[in-house]
């Protein structure tokens, strides 16, 4: 299922959420949506600030597997997350944006190369097999593409060889796409997992058949 949100007038709704086949973790003034969250993602939804801030999506990175967290996140948004059972590390680095600087499922993860040397680390919390690496020259992995566990939509800039280790790594189809018509940002304008997507108002019906094609939602 995918449904289109505005959070406040906003339709970069990504920034502002995070999810995985168990929880959401969004911003806390989204209204009366925490109910289409809930039926779209198939979660529980925590309401939440992120770092003080509402943008869950930067600063967080995760799969089913683990959780990775800055070092700014507050204690009673730890607490909330700690509550839910799932693996956590905190990345004891300056780059506080992890959720823009890793893209990963449940097979793999790539890693930007701003945070290299917390590889070992991301790689036992997530469980899974990553590399450090690019897409499209951009180190900001995260936010130029979107993944669950079937498929995975990347900036138009993406080269050969980002898209054969996307799929490699990530053991998913890959598309070049645009979401909320036409930014190449993928991850700003998208809440995915393997259950249902949501994104922004302005996303159009093309880039939609794009979601359910791809991360078949």
């Amino acid at each position: 299922m995918i449904r289109q949100l505005n959070f406040s007038g906003n339709p970069f709704v990504g920034l502002f959420g995070f999810t995985n086949n168990s929880f959401t973790l969004v911003r806390g003034d989204i209204g009366d949506n925490e109910e289409v969250l809930m039926n779209t993602l198939g979660t529980e939804v925590i309401l939440s600030t992120v770092a003080s801030t509402d943008l869950a999506g930067i600063y967080l990175s995760g799969n089913n597997n683990g959780i990775i967290l800055p070092y700014v996140i507050e204690d009673e948004e730890l607490q909330l997350i700690e509550n839910m059972g799932i693996n956590k590390c905190i990345l004891d680095t300056k780059e506080t944006a992890v959720g823009n600087l890793i893209l990963s499922n449940d097979k793999g993860a790539i890693i930007s190369p701003i945070l290299s040397s917390e590889q070992q680390l991301i790689e036992d919390i997530l469980g899974v097999e990553t590399a450090i690496s690019t897409i499209g020259n951009h180190k900001y992995v995260g936010s130029v593409a979107s993944t669950n566990n079937m498929g995975c939509l990347v900036h138009k800039e993406a080269k050969e060889d980002d898209i054969s280790l996307i799929k490699d790594l990530l053991k998913v189809d890959v598309k070049m796409a645009t979401l909320n018509r036409g930014v190449s940002y993928i991850s700003a304008c998208i809440i995915a997992n393997d259950k249902g997507a949501i994104v922004g108002e302005t996303t159009t019906g093309i880039e939609m058949s794009y979601i359910e094609d791809i991360m078949g939602i």
